[in-house]
């Protein structure tokens, strides 16, 4: 139902891609994946039961202490339920980047959306 997420690990850096390429962010990195992309650099990330369930709102509140600038990557963070964690980041004033193979429905409200599809996966970029 996405208020417990399995937390892989989060961190303060700069954004080193993309169109926010040099953009200091908060990520917040979501176990779980099981779209298994042989060129994957984070495939600690994929096995969710390895990572612990965390709480959005601790989530939330340790985001909000380093940006307004959230970024949500993975594994294949849309595999839950994004709706909790960016109905709270939104509420404290934050821009919610998600990085996604686009495996899943779209679930959340999100100020940017960086699709990287995957050759054997059906793409939904329909909104939910």
């Amino acid at each position: 139902m996405g208020k417990m997420l399995p937390l892989m690990e989060e961190f303060y850096t700069i954004q080193g891609e993309g169109y926010h390429k040099g953009t200091a962010a908060y990520f917040i990195r979501i176990g779980g994946c099981d779209v298994g992309c042989h060129w994957c650099d984070v495939k600690e990330s994929w096995n969710a039961e390895l990572h612990p369930p965390t709480s959005t709102k601790t989530i939330i509140e340790n985001a909000v202490k380093y940006s307004n600038v959230i970024v949500v990557t993975g594994g294949e963070p849309l595999t839950w339920d994004m709706s909790h964690l960016t109905k709270g980041l939104h509420e404290k004033n934050a821009q919610i980047h998600i990085e996604t193979s686009g495996a899943y429905e779209l679930s959340g409200e999100w100020d940017w959306i960086c699709l990287s599809p995957k050759k054997n996966e059906i793409t939904h970029t329909k909104r939910v």
